[in-house]
């Protein structure tokens, strides 16, 4: 990245329709961002926007038409510096990274990893702005900064929305990328992220204990929807609910229980009913289980004596 930064404003707007993806593939996508980029069949690319590089930092605010962009294993491996990205839009994006999945909702950011394989993907046009700090940078600053992969940080942040308003200053000032303003700003960034990924974190003040209480009933709500599906995990449902994994932790342990017995709760009371009612029940004890998420029958028969008393077949055959 050049130590003195640069600003430039790309458009295909005056480029003939049939050189506009060529174009903005190998300007934009490939020398500058580093990413695949694949519009959506049947309509009419078109892209434009401002990129600023700076040391060590970088921030873009792009305008596109549907389109699909991906890092991938080449991409990464060309590019010597890993960078952090957080990527907010106003049009829902549907994002890849890790092995998880997550819609992003119109206004709320999220955090990307530049050296993982990632897609990110927005059906209608919209603008999306992308700011950028080195890993290295970032990890001297915030001792969790390799765990930010895919967490979402609320658009109700007031951090976050200082950080967006002195990236929308800086997109007015084309000096702020020239000379010793470039180090200056690039310093600027790499605090505002900081700062957000630190709250993001859930490392800033406790949350009054109305919202954490409603952030509970979230959390519940969303496990009883998916209580028997046996790829339930700590990690999809804090993504799902924009928080850490450890808060939604925290969240348990506060009111004396955990997320693991939560959930064990859930698929034997779910199993109590199904037994309780043959009608609507798989026909054997095994199916029972396996229709609630439990994936060992010996520990589904222990779980569910130790909690009801008497073991499935006594319940079935007392029903």
């Amino acid at each position: 990245m050049d130590a003195a930064g640069f600003s430039q404003i790309l458009s295909t707007a005056s480029v003939p329709e049939r050189e506009r993806l060529p174009m903005w593939r190998e300007l934009f996508g490939q020398a500058m961002v580093r990413l695949d980029i694949e519009p959506a069949r049947n309509v009419p690319f078109h892209a434009e926007g401002t990129l600023c590089a700076l040391p060590g930092a970088a921030y873009a605010s792009v305008s596109a038409s549907p389109v699909q962009v991906s890092r991938t294993h080449r991409l990464i491996a060309a590019d010597p510096v890993e960078m952090l990205y957080l990527i907010t839009a106003d049009a829902p994006l549907e994002l890849r990274q890790r092995g998880r999945e997550h819609v992003l909702a119109v206004g709320d950011s999220i955090f990307v990893r530049g050296g993982e394989v990632s897609t990110i993907q927005c059906r209608k046009r919209c603008r999306f702005t992308n700011i950028a700090v080195a890993q290295d940078d970032l990890r001297a600053l915030l001792s969790g900064a390799d765990d930010l992969a895919m967490r979402v940080v609320p658009r109700q942040s007031d951090l976050l929305g200082l950080l967006h308003a002195y990236v929308d200053m800086l997109r007015l000032r084309a000096d702020a990328a020239s000379g010793v303003a470039a180090a200056l700003t690039a310093g600027h960034i790499r605090d505002l992220i900081g700062a957000v990924a630190a709250t993001a974190a859930e490392d800033g003040a406790p949350e009054r204990p109305g919202v954490k209480a409603a952030r509970l009933r979230a959390i519940k709500a969303d496990i009883a929807v998916r209580s028997c599906d046996p790829r339930l995990d700590i990690v999809g449902v804090a993504t799902r609910a924009g928080i850490s994994p450890r808060y939604v932790r925290r969240l348990f342990q506060d009111e004396g229980s955990s997320f693991s017995a939560h959930v064990l709760g859930e698929r034997l009371d779910r199993a109590h009913r199904l037994l309780l009612h043959p009608g609507q029940a798989p026909r054997t004890i095994a199916a029972v289980a396996y229709a609630c998420g439990f994936g060992d029958l010996s520990y589904f028969n222990r779980t569910f004596r130790r909690r009801f008393g008497m073991t499935p077949s006594d319940l079935r055959g007392a029903g």
